[in-house]
């Protein structure tokens, strides 16, 4: 059993409830989970609805009851106008701190499930994705979901809950301005429905918009030296104003839209405020009706009128924040790799080989890169993989990390296949040194660190000597706690990639992948590093993909590919004097001159 770090409980929880969701769905599982604080909501909003009538109440009476001249009403009431006004202003604090509560918790468990259900998929899913639109997700869409959660989610039930109490009390007080008034409340209903869907579609547009143009910035960001050499900066400022034209006149759509549902509201509040005014003065007239009842009921009516034009505008919220829930769904749809966080465990060297057995893959179905594909290296022995580009060495590594899945065929570690490996051993077996540097945003040492978290000083000091960089931390004001910046942007490219390899040493792994990692080094640096992997191998077992063939030639064996099959195999001397792919590929770059020299007198 593979130890693992856990992920919550509740992301267990709500893949379970995916395959069948609706939009809200996805937020199930987060609303049951605080579900505490729900029900203090609940109480919280019954009990404004019950201080809405009481104050209105107290309102009729006191006004009464000063009409009447009857002091002694007047001095019951005021101690008990005291207490609702206290109850009123604790209700209002406990609401709003409960709903903030209850709103940032389950973002903030929405944010941290996202991270961890991205961080679990398989490569070919991520690789699906582009950087803007998953920045996108934990902003824009995350932050969109308000109308969804909180005390917002209880409006489906506290405006109509409000409607109905109060136009029971007001039809207690008068069932002929009762009826008057709630004849209004169809339009203000209809309205809403109408503006939602149009608010809805525009808001899925808006995500989608606003995901591209982070991705244009990702670009823009990531590539800014090809952004400037290439004088491309007119070109991506003038798309990315195009798309930004978009999103303003999206956005000024939906101002509109609420701007004339907010309007028509008010309208619908103002004109049942003025019908109940109007009638109420004429019953008051003819004396049946009280000030004090008149009072109670101009004062309560908004509260008849406005939950319905409320729940309306509610609706509309709501289809806003579907469209977010939409595009997060989509993302969590995707079956992940593991149910939990793989994590390195320190394994013994191999005692087998590895075996690529009858490997046929092609990342399109269309197209096939390596097929009937077989290889056998060594426990212990050094390899070299060479071949023209776009022939499969790199898509051996994809695979033997478990990256992508074979379509036929099996790879064995050992004797046991990948297939049966978790994750956490697969990779714990492997370290891996890229073509493509990539370094966080922090210090050498921690960078270092990334790749054995409970390793010493020491062997970071050793592992860094080994690939030839540690003189030149030892350089930096601030040694190995020196900042490197975004992606290693304050060292040049062959630092990084001496940073890289001494991560990939430092990971003490029993196979060492290396792809053309020291492509961006000079010769001398790669002359020193060369060296130091020869005294590091001990009973590691070491593949190099290599595009400088002087790298591979004290291997064990030099596997040459092309088109996805091996066409030659053996020793350095031993492919030259073959004649072919290798011999070609060696003396197009070659070494000095005596060098080739000297393989041309093997060949003689």
């Amino acid at each position: 059993m593979d130890n693992y770090t856990q992920v919550p409980h509740l992301l267990k929880l709500k893949t379970k409830l995916l395959p069948k969701r609706k939009t809200s769905s996805l937020l199930k599982p987060y609303i049951l989970k605080h579900w505490k604080i729900y029900l203090s909501l609940m109480f919280s909003i019954i009990l404004d609805i019950f201080i809405t009538i009481i104050f209105a109440w107290f309102l009729g009476e006191i006004t009464n009851a000063a009409i009447n001249s009857e002091l002694q009403k007047i001095k019951q009431l005021i101690p008990l106008g005291a207490v609702i006004v206290f109850v009123n202003l604790s209700n209002t604090f406990f609401n709003t701190y409960l709903d903030s509560k209850a709103t940032n918790a389950i973002k903030n468990d929405l944010r941290e499930d996202l991270l961890s259900h991205l961080l679990r998929l398989p490569v070919n899913k991520t690789a699906g994705f582009q950087t803007g639109e998953l920045l996108a997700h934990f902003t824009n869409d995350i932050n969109s979901i308000d109308a969804m959660i909180g005390k917002n989610l209880f409006n489906f039930v506290k405006l109509p809950l409000m409607s109905i109490t109060v136009f029971i009390y007001l039809f207690h007080l008068s069932w002929q301005l009762s009826i008057i008034s709630i004849c209004i409340a169809p339009i203000a209903l209809v309205s809403g429905v109408l503006f939602g869907m149009i608010l809805r579609k525009n808001s899925r547009k808006i995500h989608q918009i606003i995901g591209k143009m982070n991705n244009q910035l990702s670009d823009i960001f990531q590539g800014t030296n090809v952004v400037r050499s290439f004088l491309l900066e007119k070109i991506l400022s003038k798309k990315y104003t195009s798309q930004n034209k978009k999103l303003y006149s999206l956005e000024l759509s939906n101002g509109k839209m609420r701007g004339l549902y907010n309007a028509g509201g008010n309208g619908i509040g103002l004109i049942a405020y003025l019908i109940s005014l109007s009638f109420g003065a004429v019953f008051i007239s003819k004396g049946t009706l009280t000030v004090g009842a008149l009072l109670t009921f101009v004062n309560l009516i908004n509260h008849l009128v406005y939950p319905l034009n409320g729940l309306a505008g509610q609706w509309a919220a709501f289809q806003r924040s579907a469209a977010a829930v939409e595009r997060l769904s989509v993302v969590f749809k995707h079956a992940t790799e593991t149910n939990n966080f793989p994590i390195f465990t320190p394994k013994k060297p191999l005692k087998r080989e590895i075996v690529f057995q009858n490997i046929t893959f092609g990342y399109d179905p269309n197209h096939v890169i390596l097929k009937d594909f077989n290889l056998e290296i060594p426990a212990g022995k050094t390899i070299g993989i060479v071949g023209v580009s776009g022939t499969g060495k790199t898509t051996l590594f994809q695979l033997l990390l478990g990256f992508y899945k074979v379509n036929n065929g099996n790879i064995f570690l050992d004797g046991v296949s990948i297939k049966d490996l978790s994750p956490s051993d697969l990779r714990s077996y492997i370290a891996y040194v890229p073509q493509e540097t990539y370094l966080f945003n922090g210090t050498i040492k921690e960078n270092l660190m990334y790749s054995n978290p409970n390793t010493t000083e020491n062997k970071i000091v050793k592992a860094a000597k080994l690939a030839e960089i540690h003189d030149f931390i030892e350089s930096l004001p601030h040694g190995y706690d020196t900042e490197i910046g975004e992606r290693g942007a304050k060292l040049s490219g062959g630092q990084k990639q001496r940073l890289a390899i001494a991560r990939g040493i430092l990971k003490e792994a029993p196979i060492i992948l290396m792809d053309e990692s020291t492509a961006s080094l000079d010769s001398e640096t790669e002359y020193k590093i060369k060296h130091a992997l020869e005294k590091l191998k001990g009973n590691r077992t070491t593949i190099i993909i290599a595009h400088r063939l002087s790298t591979i030639k004290q291997a064990d064996k030099i596997i040459v590919m092309n088109n996805g099959k091996i066409v030659q195999s053996g020793k350095h001397e031993e492919l030259i004097k073959q004649g072919g792919v290798y011999k070609d590929l060696y003396f197009k770059q070659g070494d000095t001159v005596e060098e080739k020299e000297a393989a041309l007198s093997m060949i003689d």
